[in-house]
């Protein structure tokens, strides 16, 4: 994969400094909330550039950046999906099939309040790197978002909460009802079956399962 080891340390950054764990035990909400005063202050210090273009599909974009993915034209819910957005450097599903965006304008997540500051920083950003975030390669791309992530920007925690919201529609499938592989993209790339309200009869590790009872029916 073009810029392959770059994300690798990209994702390896993430995970060392406990971002996946913050994300996980507080939830995307509260981790996108902590990060409006950040925000705030990043937007009026940011210098006057061109308009951001297409702003949904930017945020696809980075979305692509963080958690790769095929190109496709919908995703899992049917939603379109910019022709640019994906650079289908991986050929599995990605954050953007698996509804990222419609996650980053779901109410309970608040994103929209980050939104202008963030984009803001990474048009800046783009545009030193060689230009709109939409128009760069994969590789380029990768470089933007390891210098937003990096902990030498004083706004990165407005980026972090940008990178949440990929891992939490992809790992989590946060906007698919009673979610199963064949629904979400992300279960079927992980290999997790998702929900089953009767539980999986046929699945026993290859091991009969256990049909006893305790003497008055406790678990342990």
């Amino acid at each position: 994969m073009a810029g392959g080891s770059e994300h690798e340390a990209l994702l390896a950054e993430l995970t060392r400094r406990g971002f996946l764990q913050r994300a996980g035990a507080f939830g995307v909400a509260a981790l996108v909330a902590s990060a409006a005063p950040v925000a705030r202050d990043l937007l009026a210090a940011t210098p006057a550039r061109a308009d951001v273009s297409a702003p949904d599909a930017t945020l696809q974009a980075f979305a692509d950046t963080i958690i790769p993915g095929r190109k496709v034209a919908r995703t899992d819910l049917g939603n379109e999906v910019h022709p640019q957005a994906i650079a289908g450097v991986d050929p599995l599903p990605g954050a953007v099939e698996a509804d990222v965006l419609a996650l980053y304008h779901h109410p309970e997540v608040g994103f929209d309040a980050l939104e202008p500051a963030f984009l803001a920083d990474l048009t800046t950003r783009s545009l030193g790197a060689g230009g709109q975030f939409l128009g760069l390669d994969f590789d380029h791309r990768v470089q933007v978002c390891v210098g937003g992530l990096s902990f030498d920007n004083s706004s990165r925690q407005v980026w972090e909460a940008a990178a949440a919201v990929p891992f939490t529609a992809f790992c989590a499938a946060a906007l698919i009802p009673d979610a199963t592989a064949d629904r979400a993209s992300g279960y079927r790339v992980m290999g997790l079956p998702g929900a089953a309200p009767n539980g999986y009869p046929h699945f026993s590790y290859r091991r009969r399962l256990s049909r006893e009872r305790t003497a008055k029916g406790y678990l342990s």
